[in-house]
């Protein structure tokens, strides 16, 4: 068992482990704003806002985003209050219309001359290019000719528009030349997700960290290689609030999917599930932890078939943003803001991540003791206990396992009055539920934990 390190942490006090000076880039698709009563935004955690997205034309015009102005202005202004950055998502997702933007020079330079306009009359901070679907012979010398003259004609109508660009997460083919691209933006976003999905033949993560074919350590440490090398605070490594699911006849994971087709009367996929969804999958849905993809996914019986569900969770997402993290980044995007719906746990994680200080100032302290959830929950390796004393006490933390054994005494003694973290290492441990509890002489609680290996 390795040692169990104590940490005192005052509520002002900035951890040197989060990235206060990371980017955490926003999409938010028009169809989630429709209902702005429910959309939960938490402008603390967000450096960028995305509005996705509008509408390169191939004849060099831009259709504005769906519900442009009344919908989006509350969100704008909002931002704008906590100098969170607005990028418009410029986006053309058919290979024939992108060919003619790219390839005629004058609908290229109408349309950079509309982004120009767009951005002044709006007050905006910059663009996002997404454009996907290209032809192979387009992703080249058209692609990088394109990006050169938007950053060139863009900064010098105004420096202080940023310029990016969404791209795939796996070069297929090697067409794209990734360290052209990123010579002519501020950052470029990797679309870290997508690896697996309706067109796979096995059902596996959208998103897998490791352990596969294509990956994101693939994509960071192969494709992306020389962008990293040279300016890692370059790349923004976007990840999914969804994930995929489908019907099998296996149990066990990677199982053997035919992929969806157009044409078929009956398909394996069944389709996209969010990070909202989560609490209301089908009752006895069990929870796994892929080791191999460091990935999590869900399984019931449906009848005479198995339903996986493979979703990242905050447990899953957070390794990839310690991997990003781990590999100097320049911060993380999200695809997309919604699909948490009201649940606070992905936000609570940037926070953790990224967002230290405000963390520190929007807590109130208390008045009373108080035991937190630990984080993460479950947790693969280590997990923080956290709780809040009002004065010095006595205080012992115990572990038990699920039959009520006492596994691990994490603490027993005096401590001053504050917040407080215990990190509890659980190697030798074996995967199951686990519950942790606190007792001075005039307080107990208990909560539960649970490891995955």
């Amino acid at each position: 068992m390795k040692k169990i390190y104590f940490i005192l942490l005052l509520f002002a006090l900035v951890s040197t482990n989060a990235q206060s000076n990371k980017i955490v880039f926003g999409y938010l698709p028009s169809w989630e704003i429709i209902d702005t009563v429910n959309l939960k935004i938490d402008y603390e955690t967000l450096t960028h806002i995305s509005p996705f997205s509008f509408q390169a034309n191939p004849d060099g015009s831009i259709k504005n985003a769906d519900y442009w102005g009344v919908k989006w202005n509350s969100i704008i202004t909002k931002a704008k209050a906590k100098n969170i950055k607005i990028i418009i998502s410029l986006t053309n997702f058919d290979p024939d219309e992108l060919k003619t933007i790219l390839n005629s020079s004058p609908i290229t330079l109408k349309l950079i001359d509309n982004v120009i306009n767009l951005l002044k009359f709006y007050s905006l901070d910059g663009i996002n290019i997404d454009f996907e679907g290209l032809y192979d012979e387009d992703k080249g010398s058209p692609m990088n000719n394109f990006m050169n003259q938007l950053f060139t004609k863009v900064k010098e109508a105004d420096s202080k528009y940023e310029i990016s660009i969404a791209l795939p997460a796996i070069n297929l083919r090697n067409k794209w030349n990734f360290s052209y691209i990123s010579i002519y933006s501020d950052y470029i976003i990797i679309m870290a997700y997508d690896y697996y999905g309706s067109w796979s033949d096995f059902t596996a993560p959208t998103s897998p960290l490791e352990g596969l074919n294509f990956t994101v350590k693939r994509s960071i440490e192969n494709d992306y290689a020389n962008v990293v090398a040279l300016n890692p605070s370059k790349v923004v490594l976007t990840l999914p609030y969804y994930g995929n699911a489908w019907r099998t006849n296996s149990e066990n994971p990677f199982a053997q999917v035919k992929p969806y087709s157009d044409t078929a009367s009956f398909n394996n996929y069944i389709g996209a599930t969010y990070f909202q969804d989560i609490p209301f999958m089908p009752p006895f849905t069990q929870r796994y932890f892929n080791d191999q993809s460091k990935s999590t996914w869900y399984k019931f019986v449906d009848g005479d078939y198995i339903i996986q569900n493979w979703i990242d969770d905050e447990y899953s997402l957070g390794l990839k943003m310690d991997y990003a993290i781990s590999k100097n980044l320049g911060g993380i995007g999200i695809w997309a803001l919604g699909y948490d719906g009201i649940r606070p746990e992905l936000r609570d994680l940037i926070k953790s991540k990224f967002n230290p200080s405000d963390v520190a100032s929007e807590q109130i302290i208390p008045t009373e003791f108080v035991l937190y959830q630990n984080y993460p929950n479950p947790f693969n390796g280590t997990t923080v206990l956290k709780y809040y004393m009002p004065k010095e006490n006595f205080l012992k933390v115990e572990v038990y396992n699920s039959i009520g054994e006492l596994v691990k005494i994490l603490f027993d003694g005096f401590q001053n009055g504050g917040v407080h973290e215990l990190v509890f290492d659980a190697e030798g441990f074996s995967s199951g539920v686990y519950f942790y509890k606190i007792t001075t002489p005039t307080f107990s609680e208990t909560k539960k934990l649970e490891l995955l290996k």
